[in-house]
């Protein structure tokens, strides 16, 4: 199928696992139509590292950015997007400014989900899918809207040739036998208990593995009491690698083990098999797309009030045992070309 009506993708949003899952849509339709995008800054270099993601043609500073220049930056972008006088446009991060762009961008089509902020600036909505349903059916119906037809495919990223380059100067020993540990993540009611982490690491360290903790700047909180309770502390690579070698780490680590979070579904985008925990999440909506993924979600039901907020059938977190853990990363492990 092939559309040759100049389109405008609007992607705001600013959750890294929200960004990847949408990718795959985002890639299907400018294969097939002339398309550019409207991104965070922020995902400016992970967009670089995404076959096939429409060209962005306007950026958004982060909100801790000066507001005279978030002003500056959505005047810039509402020109930018009415120059190319896209025949539609969809929004895909469902954001305020999304909706104030979509509504004065002078497309004859303009597209969000039902109930989005400012439905009302949009003239054709997309409907819901089923609340079992992944993630990425709610942007597939954005692309349904506009005519397009899946399946989508599933995320991926790829190191560039620098990318590489600048991680084989870690030279980190026999990379196949790392295990990647990612502790934190955005919301703390997401997390596995830090002591259960040091548990697992240590017991790779005695299967004669390399467990690494990865992460940004923001999980080293985190890191650091994961680390206190560990006898064998193992590789600590927290916010000392940039986008593209840590996506050159995951492509050539062993396994990923993380809970529901950004890192995980770069993890997973990369080719790294995964071991995934999941709790108050539901893995059929927020599951990693990848078919080297293994699930570990918890047993016993989140209270209720518990949490930032209420989930259906949620879980607790710590009701994950390491037991459970040590299964799962033997089962992947054992998968693996080349596995012990």
């Amino acid at each position: 199928m092939t559309h040759q009506k100049p389109a405008i993708l609007v992607m705001l949003d600013r959750h890294l696992g929200n960004f990847l899952v949408a990718s795959p849509v985002l890639a299907h339709i400018a294969r097939h139509n002339p398309t550019r995008s409207v991104i965070n800054d922020s995902f400016q270099a992970l967009a670089r590292r995404i076959p096939g993601f429409p060209e962005p043609c306007a950026r958004f500073p982060s909100r801790a950015a000066p507001r005279w220049q978030r002003a500056t930056a959505f005047l810039s972008a509402l020109r930018t997007i009415r120059a190319h006088q896209p025949e539609w446009l969809a929004d895909f991060g469902g954001s305020n400014s999304g909706a104030l762009l979509s509504g004065l961008s002078g497309a004859p089509m303009r597209i969000c989900r039902k109930r989005a902020p400012r439905a009302w600036l949009y003239n054709r909505l997309a409907d819901f899918p089923p609340p079992e349903a992944h993630r990425i059916a709610y942007y597939g119906a954005l692309a349904e809207a506009a005519g397009f037809e899946g399946p989508w495919g599933r995320p991926e990223v790829v190191a560039t040739a620098e990318d590489l380059h600048r991680f084989e100067q870690l030279r980190l020993p026999d990379l196949a036998q790392i295990v990647c540990l990612h502790v934190a993540g955005g919301k703390s009611y997401k997390h596995w208990p830090v002591e259960r982490y040091a548990a697992l690491s240590d017991w790779l360290s005695d299967q004669g593995l390399s467990p690494a903790l990865v992460g940004a700047a923001p999980d080293r909180a985190a890191a650091d009491r994961m680390l206190a309770h560990c006898t064998r502390p193992p590789l600590d690579l927290v916010a000392r690698l940039e986008l593209g070698p840590l996506i050159a780490l995951f492509q050539r680590c062993g396994l990923f083990v993380g809970n529901d979070s950004g890192p995980m579904h770069l993890a997973a985008a990369a080719g790294a098999p995964i071991v995934a925990l999941f709790g108050p999440t539901d893995p059929r909506r927020w599951g990693p797309l990848s078919e080297r993924a293994v699930i570990v979600r918890g047993t016993e039901p989140v209270p209720p009030g518990e949490g930032k907020k209420s989930f259906a059938d949620g879980r607790r977190m710590d009701s994950i045992t390491v037991e459970q853990v040590r299964s799962a990363v033997v089962e992947q492990l054992t998968l693996a070309p080349g596995g012990r």
